[in-house]
């Protein structure tokens, strides 16, 4: 055979070869929701199983073991020991495998998540950290929030946007609760980080709220007083200060562009001289973990446009 008809028949071959397109991000996610949820119904389903053949068993043990017939007894014993024996080899075997298959999938939906997230031409150097955690002292030293025992964090990213430094995070502020009283966390949502260039003494808390169902309002600002209050946007500050003169006023129109509404519970933004931080509280679409349900790929897009939009505000000099 000729070079020639060597090269047609791979041309040939090429343009047989159909072309696969990457899966898209809520595709490869919703694809490792239902192979999650799958082994976790059949766990679920066996469990069951198991637990009403252990009853029947258990039953039919006691019976054995409580007849008059030394025969049945022995037999009694026997099924017992079996039992037991069976239940540390299933126990064994299979005590890691729901909890491998469920690491697996939130690893799977959170590296899927910040493919999508973080895909803008103004993000670089992203790095995550899958074993980092917040420390309570990082949230505190905000002055949103206090009362909180513990802070609960996920998803940590660190990055610049616009060649400005971020930190970025999926946190909970929990509160104390005993077994009678379960207290809801004082917040739940994403939580992002900037330093920045001001220069001036004390902080402002600017809220923006649901002014139907307000959550998440900080509960941390008994120190300062209210400088300016609508019906969905307050703004806290120290008696006396002006924060128009202090915060850029592109800033605050790029905050405005909130719209609190549907997953978007609340947002908290603070600013203090060196850094500023803000809190976007979101509801149990964005923060849980989807099994029952399918992948909410709008409310999702909708949450990384809120996250543009908080940087582009709060990255402005």
């Amino acid at each position: 055979m000729s070079d020639e008809n060597i090269k047609v028949n791979e041309n040939k071959e090429t343009n047989n070869q159909e072309v696969v397109e990457p899966k898209s991000y809520d595709q490869v996610i919703e694809d490792a929701r239902l192979d999650f949820h799958k082994a976790y119904k059949s766990s679920r389903t066996i469990s069951n199983i198991i637990m009403f053949a252990m009853v029947a068993l258990i039953v039919g043990v006691m019976f054995l073991v409580l007849s008059n017939n030394q025969a049945l007894q022995i037999t009694g014993y026997a099924l017992a020991g079996a039992m037991v024996v069976g239940m540390i080899v299933y126990y064994i075997f299979n005590r890691n495998r729901l909890p491998n298959k469920t690491k697996v999938y939130i690893s799977t939906l959170i590296d899927a998540v910040n493919k999508e997230m973080f895909k803008n031409q103004d993000f670089a150097e992203i790095k995550t950290d899958a074993d980092e955690r917040l420390k309570m002292d990082d949230l505190a030293g905000d002055g949103i929030y206090s009362g909180a025992n513990e802070v609960r964090s996920r998803n940590v990213v660190r990055g610049t946007f616009n060649e400005h430094h971020f930190l970025y995070a999926e946190a909970a502020l929990v509160r104390p609760s005993t077994r009678k009283q379960q207290v809801p966390p004082l917040f739940v949502g994403r939580y992002i980080s900037v330093p920045n260039n001001m220069n001036f003494e004390g902080r402002f808390v600017l809220v923006y709220k649901n002014p139907k169902d307000p959550l998440d309002l900080p509960n941390s600002v008994s120190d300062l007083v209210v400088l300016e209050e609508k019906e969905d946007f307050v703004v806290y500050g120290q008696e006396g200060a002006n924060y128009h003169n202090v915060i850029n006023n592109k800033t605050i129109s790029q905050l405005n562009k909130f719209e609190i509404a549907d997953h978007l519970l609340n947002v908290n933004v603070v600013f203090w001289g060196g850094h500023t931080a803000a809190y976007l509280s979101y509801d149990d679409t964005i923060m849980s973990v989807p099994v029952e349900k399918a992948f909410d790929k709008a409310a999702f897009d909708k949450s990384f446009e809120d996250l543009l939009n908080c940087l582009r505000a709060i990255t402005v000099e």
